[in-house]
């Protein structure tokens, strides 16, 4: 059974080329999640603020990690949960320990390390590519909560456009700049049977990220690697002696965790790589948020 916000909103159901949400069906969950590349690729105020909001939060987590600070890293981490007011995601405890502080803190035990040898890590997207298990659901459920009142005041523009109320009111946690840490807030909601609503920009979603332990060891390390073996034939082309296939293919893989072991180590060593990639993240990205047919096909 279906019943998608636009019906709630009295919005005509035609497709999301007339919509600035993502139409969510109220009673169930969609495998969509909110991407922090596309968030930061987006112009406009409301990515410009979710990326100053992103920038400040993930710079206080890292700066806790490196510091080893226990009550801090619990203390970010104590508001990061898993939240179902999106209606996106697995939503079926799918995310493993994510749900909880503790949980959270278990998944990035090795980030104290991490970001004690690479200080290169600075960015949201950097936790899917370093930390294994923690993947777009994760990640998104963190988002969430650090854009809380920013998606919640941009649900209520959204019921304002077809004058619908807001038909409740909710005390929630959500990043504050300024402070710097989680603030509780109090504002006007909508609910459906009781469940609060949080629209999400359509532009921020995607089914998959494009970027991960996979795509970092193809399109940087690699990437590298077989450039660092370049020659120019008698034609004046440039070829290589060898592929990123080959490269993949002479990689110790005795560990089912072996891409993110590479990847760490190589990074460690050179901390350059994700430099690297957090400049290709722009043009990796350009035109990559889901088309108003995608999310048509993908929700309707």
């Amino acid at each position: 059974m279906k019943k998608h916000i636009s019906d709630l909103l009295n919005r005509p159901r035609t497709g999301h080329s007339h919509l600035e949400f993502v139409d969510i069906n109220v009673l169930n969950d969609q495998a969509l999640f909110i991407d922090p590349c596309l968030i930061e690729t987006q112009r406009g105020p409301w990515f410009n603020n979710a990326t100053k909001l992103l920038d400040n939060f993930f710079n206080k987590f890292y700066e806790a990690y490196r510091n080893n600070d226990k009550h801090k890293k619990l203390e970010l981490l104590s508001c990061a949960r898993e939240i179902n007011y999106t209606k996106l995601g697995y939503g079926k405890g799918d995310n493993g320990h994510g749900n909880t502080a503790e949980g959270l803190l278990e998944t990035f035990k090795n980030l104290e390390r991490m970001t004690s040898n690479i200080p290169t890590i600075t960015k949201a997207m950097d936790l899917p590519v370093l930390i294994s298990g923690f993947n777009e659901d994760g990640l998104s459920d963190m988002i969430t909560n650090i854009l809380h009142l920013q998606l919640n005041q941009f649900t209520l523009e959204q019921l304002a456009i077809t004058n619908v109320e807001p038909n409740s009111e909710d005390t929630f946690n959500t990043w504050d700049i300024a402070s710097s840490t989680w603030k509780k807030v109090t504002f006007p909601c909508y609910r459906y049977e009781n469940n609060k609503i949080l629209l999400t920009p359509k532009y921020v979603v995607r089914k998959k990220y494009l970027f991960g332990a996979n795509q970092f060891l193809m399109r940087v390390i690699l990437e590298r690697a077989k450039k660092e073996t370049a020659y120019t034939n008698p034609k004046g082309k440039t070829r290589y002696r060898t592929t990123k296939k080959e490269l993949k293919r002479a990689i110790p893989k005795e560990d089912k965790n072996w891409r993110y072991t590479y990847v760490n180590e190589k990074t460690e060593k050179d901390q350059s790589f994700l430099n690297d990639y957090h400049d290709a993240i722009p043009s990796l990205y350009s035109n990559k948020a889901m088309t108003d047919a995608e999310l048509d096909k993908f929700i309707y």
